[in-house]
């Protein structure tokens, strides 16, 4: 999931829980700011570069000439003015309990040199090895290594775990948002189709990689790094939109293709309201079934850790992670055994009134999983018929969808950020419901609960020989009417043979069957709610449209040979272990993190920090269109501790339009400037970049995706005033072959 510039004091940190939440977990008097370090490492065929990092230690343990675990995270996203405050939260509490936590820049970011061309590459993870060697030969490591993250650096740090050259000091990682398949659970591609993100994150990108080095880190080299970034300055979409289907490029990377070769324990994690959810399952059964040691946890919360993360309940679980995961494994301890969770836990959430907000617990239940969870499934199978009807046999009927984009101003984002007051949830879903094809159960007479995948069948033709669909599973208040959303999946009838690699255009107007899991789901459907499906080839923003309005035919109750249509609910019976569940973890938040003001003081603030979302009607070129517009405004703080009087300054803005009737017309730009300033050493750094993105139809045809990505960056000069330093534009084609 992209970063979206989450600098300190950004919308990713706003609205984090107060002192009266949160029990602030008391370090300091022996742990001490971090110590910057440096490795050097070296691809094949290329130069020696240096990697910045830096570790927290506990000052007394190392005085006395003890030697410690290590922990280590790498990724792109600045460890001192990008993600320290986050930082602060954990790693001072895992230092205080022993252990050296070592945060890295990834070559060509933060205060690292060389350059990033892409996420996940071998250098990358090359370098993520060779460090991990370096650290456990660390003075005061006693050469037991754990690696872990959260999004990007938990990716890493499942990669490095089934890498064949794994290193030997790794005993252990935590995955917290990660994905073991980036094609089919990431950012990118859902079933097929591309989402939006795929476009938003390399702007996203585009603006991280062009933010210059600190020299109070490095020195008088920052100049000379920063000039090597912007000159190899790369726009990543040409990549991630011109390998449209699941090949050598995606599988390469994906770790769900070779579980055997994982070699260390893991623990993976994600929440309902995270775009990462499917992959624990996947990543518990998996290894579980090749009797591989893993635990996870699946909580109510967004892309977050669970002692911060909302909606809540929120999980006081930095203590546990530390005695029943570091303890056991890097230092060999046997953790309490009436305190062990169970496998899998996982919460439950129950029918609710649909809102943006994220700042309230929900209602619900811990329950216990594990990598067995399928074996007892209890299928309720729901027929589509006649009337918009969820019915219990199939009968027949047809439907036809609007050929009109279906537009959702209450779902901006694919899932959401997990911060309170960020309002990013789906809001109520019943106007989109009605501009789709829908079908409602009756109330249901008893609590339903579902743990699993739903799955939708589905008989279809198409008129457009290349299409998309937004299938999601909702739920109707008996109250409101108010629909709120429970699940939902992206799929691309191209890839109804069942080979991701293998797209198959479709026939126009030739009937195929459709069998679709959607989202990992857990959830009680209550007494008294509807249960509702609903079906539309276009969804904007969040799913990127097909160039051509498509159609789709839709026949319920089995029609030439074909099974009926039908949503299949993984129903859940209750579990003796159940109840350990309950007793272990909390109904209503408990969280507890290292105060981040400890470490990362605020000297002065300039411009508060501020998020915005917002969907209005437009006129685009004299027709009504739509536009999408989030700007996520860091504001202007300066900061003390390790950052030493540092001005943080950053704006990014994201816009999605579309003329309303024509999907070709759908374009993404964004814009963003960073400054960074030093007043002690009059140093200031300013980067400003813009990219365009859109789609026309090609000479051959068919339709393209072109690009347009421009980075300016200034410097201050003696006398204070900002001069140019280098600017880099970036353009191209990319053939829409598959969406």
């Amino acid at each position: 999931m992209p970063l979206a510039f989450a600098l300190p004091g950004s919308p990713l940190f706003i609205g984090e829980s107060s002192a009266e939440e949160h029990a602030f977990l008391k370090v300091r008097d022996k742990v001490p700011d971090p110590e910057n370090v440096f490795f050097e490492v070296q691809y094949p065929g290329k130069a020696p570069i240096r990697l910045a990092g830096h570790f927290w230690f506990n000052a007394d343990t190392l005085k006395a000439g003890t030697k410690c675990p290590a922990i280590v995270e790498f990724n792109p996203y600045r460890r001192r003015d990008g993600t320290m405050i986050g930082d602060a939260k954990m790693y001072p509490w895992f230092a205080f309990n022993d252990y050296l936590c070592f945060r890295v820049d990834l070559q060509g970011s933060g205060d690292s040199e060389g350059v990033l061309t892409d996420e996940y590459t071998d250098e990358e993870i090359a370098f993520c090895v060779q460090v991990i060697g370096q650290i456990a030969a660390h003075p005061a490591c006693d050469g037991n290594v754990g690696m872990m993250g959260k999004s990007w650096s938990a990716i890493n740090s499942l990669m490095v775990a089934a890498r064949k050259d794994r290193p030997e000091a790794l005993k252990a990682i935590i995955v917290c948002d990660g994905s073991d398949d980036r094609y089919n659970d990431d950012v990118h591609y859902m079933g097929g189709a591309m989402m939006f993100d795929n476009v938003s994150w390399p702007s996203s990108m585009w603006g991280w990689i062009a933010t210059a080095p600190d020299p109070a880190v490095v020195g008088d080299k920052w100049k000379e790094m920063w000039r090597t970034r912007i000159q190899n300055a790369d726009f990543w979409l040409k990549q991630w939109a011109g390998h449209q289907s699941r090949d050598d490029y995606w599988s390469a990377t994906a770790v769900r293709d070779h579980y055997e070769d994982v070699g260390v324990p893991v623990f993976i994690m994600s929440g309902w309201q995270d775009g990462y959810k499917n992959p624990v399952e996947h990543v518990v059964s998996g290894l579980s079934a090749l009797g591989k040691p893993v635990a996870g946890l699946i909580g109510a919360w967004g892309h977050k850790y669970p002692f911060n993360g909302y909606p809540g309940p929120r999980v006081d679980w930095l203590d546990y992670i530390v005695v029943h995961w570091w303890d056991r494994w890097l230092k060999g301890k046997t953790p309490p055994p009436e305190s062990e969770w169970p496998a899998l836990p996982v919460w439950i959430g129950e029918s609710k009134e649909p809102s943006k907000s994220t700042c309230d617990d929900e209602k619900g239940k811990w329950v216990a999983e594990d990598g067995t969870w399928r074996s007892r499934v209890k299928e309720t199978v729901l027929y589509l018929g006649p009337n918009h009807r969820l019915g219990g046999k199939p009968v027949p009927a047809t439907y036809v969808s609007s050929g009109r984009p279906v537009l959702d101003t209450e779902m901006l984002e694919t899932s959401s950020w997990g911060e309170c007051g960020n309002d990013d949830l789906p809001g109520n879903q019943a106007s989109v419901d009605r501009a789709s094809l829908y079908f409602d159960s009756d109330p249901v007479t008893k609590d339903i609960d579902c743990f699993g995948y739903p799955v939708v069948a589905l008989n279809l033709t198409a008129d457009r020989p290349i299409a998309a669909l937004a299938i999601r599973l909702c739920e109707v208040s008996p109250r409101t009417v108010s629909s709120h959303l429970v699940s939902y999946r992206f799929y691309n009838p191209a890839y109804r043979g069942g080979d991701m690699a293998s797209p198959k255009r479709i026939e126009p107007g030739v009937p195929f069957t459709l069998r679709v899991p959607l989202n990992l789901m857990g959830h009680t459907f209550k007494k008294g709610w509807r249960i509702r499906l609903a079906l539309s080839p276009s969804f904007y923003p969040t799913l990127w449209e097909s160039p051509e309005a498509a159609t789709i035919t839709l026949k319920t109750g089995g029609a030439e040979g074909l099974a009926a249509s039908a949503l299949i609910l993984p129903g859940r019976a209750a579990r003796d272990e159940d109840g350990r569940a309950r007793d272990l973890l909390p109904a209503k938040s408990q969280g507890a993190y290292v105060n981040p003001d400890d470490y990362l003081p605020t000297l002065n603030e300039a411009r508060p920090a501020e998020t915005t979302r917002k969907a209005t009607k437009v006129i685009i070129n004299g027709r009504p269109g739509m536009l999408t517009r989030k700007v996520f405004d860091s504001g202007r703080y300066q900061y003390g501790g390790p950052l030493k009087g540092l001005w943080v300054d950053q704006i990014a803005e994201e816009n999605f339009e579309m003329v309303i009737g024509d999907p070709l017309s759908l374009t993404g730009f964004t814009k963003s400037t960073t400054i960074l300033e030093r007043p002690d050493i009059s140093w200031r750094a300013r980067s400003e970049t813009t990219t365009n993105i859109w789609s026309e139809a090609a000479e051959d045809g068919g339709f393209a995706f072109h690009y347009l990505a421009t980075v300016k960056t200034l410097s201050a000069n003696s006398t204070g005033e900002d001069q140019p330093f280098e600017t880099k534009t970036v353009e191209g084609v990319i053939a829409r072959s598959w969406i």
